[in-house]
């Protein structure tokens, strides 16, 4: 019978993992960037695209918060796909806050697919979800089921188990 792991073993472990899942991403981005470039694409702006496909048309705050990045990072691949003509930038005005004292809604800018846009992304998406799918198959269906669950769940993460994790006392890293 095996005995439990210890704490480093336990540490060890987690960052084999880490490094596994850092690499295995690399890899796969690396893999699927130089097709996205033969589109003179890159993968922040098929990420873009795919998602206005998808939405249709969105807040750049909700993009922003969709795709996890910086405004100011995001501003540049959106400048981009408007002079490339795919997408275009426009106001709204939100409906007003319930205890606001001004009586209509802020404005906001949208982004959405022009028509040259939605035609482009038609064909890059099904060449690049074919590439994509030739890749993953190094493992079944319900290992990639598995896969998306686990990222997921990391992304999510567990408040409780990481701080009583980072609260215990470490010990010596190193081989053993």
């Amino acid at each position: 019978m095996k005995p439990y792991p210890t704490h480093k073993q336990r540490t060890q472990r987690a960052f084999r993992a880490y490094t596994d899942l850092i690499d295995t991403a690399e890899w796969l981005k690396n893999r699927l960037r130089g097709p996205l470039w033969s589109f003179d694409l890159t993968m922040g702006e098929f990420r873009l695209l795919e998602l206005l496909y998808r939405e249709k048309e969105l807040l750049i705050s909700d993009v922003l918060r969709k795709r996890k990045v910086r405004r100011q990072n995001m501003m540049v691949v959106i400048r981009r796909l408007i002079d490339r003509g795919y997408i275009r930038r426009f106001q709204v005005t939100l409906p007003p806050v319930e205890k606001s004292r001004v009586g209509r809604g802020r404005q906001a800018s949208a982004i959405g697919l022009t028509k040259s846009g939605t035609k482009f992304i038609g064909v890059v998406l099904p060449n690049h979800s074919k590439l994509v799918k030739a890749l993953m198959r190094a493992i079944d269906g319900r290992q990639q089921e598995t896969l998306s669950q686990i990222c997921r769940r990391l992304r999510a993460g567990d408040a409780l188990k990481f701080v009583k994790e980072i609260m215990m006392e470490d010990e010596e890293w190193g081989e053993g």
